[in-house]
């Protein structure tokens, strides 16, 4: 009776030592997790309205025979007509491309040629932006002169878009960082440090436009444009 005593008690013993080991792995767990998971992600995000500095026009003239070469003679005629129109509104010829003529030939419903399609496409790229603007609304004239031209939207382009970049990105990480601090102060945390930054493409869109893209947009129908940048920021909260 007396030899099975201290046995028990050893065996007791032995049971409370492996429950307390098992009971600091999970409190050092715990704590290891908590440095893990203790972490705040907020989205900050700025906005500037810019002026686009750049226009690219495109447009075209077709003119249509039942022989390629009458057909070309008036499209030259055609084409002559709006140079001279472009030029007089203050196209410049280095802001101007004339394409070499593209032919389509064209068929009747039993596959024989019926005729021809010819046309010159043309693209006006320039920074005078108001200049261009006016040059187009102009090229209305050439419809009511007859000249089938087919014009484009005008496309702006904002180029200094590359130099916005890391002041807007700021921006947006300031706004970001001013979020986070406003939640903890509400806890009673405290911000730690930076964990990870994602910074999304921008969204340059129209004034007012709510259109939101993973991939980024980048709006050319207008001119004035809104740039948005998001940033994604993860801190430590201690």
């Amino acid at each position: 009776m007396q030899g099975r005593l201290p046995l028990a008690l050893g065996a007791g013993l032995a049971l409370i030592a492996v429950a307390l080991a098992i009971g600091l792995f999970a409190v050092a767990a715990g704590i290891r997790d908590r440095g893990t998971a203790d972490t705040i992600s907020v989205t900050g995000s700025a906005k500037r309205t810019i002026t686009s500095d750049f226009v690219i026009w495109e447009a075209s003239i077709s003119a249509q025979g039942l022989f390629p070469a009458p057909a070309a003679a008036q499209l030259d005629r055609w084409l002559e007509r709006t140079l001279a129109a472009l030029e007089a509104s203050g196209i410049q010829d280095d802001e101007l491309t004339v394409r070499a003529i593209s032919t389509e030939s064209l068929f009747g419903q039993n596959g024989e040629i019926t005729g021809y399609n010819l046309t010159r496409s043309l693209q006006v790229r320039s920074a005078r932006v108001d200049v261009i603007v006016a040059a187009i609304e102009d090229s209305s004239r050439l419809l009511a002169a007859d000249v089938p031209l087919s014009a484009g939207q005008p496309q702006y382009v904002y180029t200094k878009l590359a130099e916005l970049r890391p002041a807007l990105s700021a921006e947006a990480t300031k706004d970001a960082i001013g979020r986070a601090e406003a939640i903890v102060e509400i806890t009673g945390d405290e911000l730690g440090g930076l964990r990870d930054v994602s910074v999304a493409p921008f969204q340059v869109t129209a004034p007012g436009s709510t259109d939101v893209s993973d991939y980024g947009i980048y709006d050319t129908s207008t001119r004035e444009k809104e740039v948005t940048a998001v940033v994604n920021v993860t801190f430590a909260v201690k």
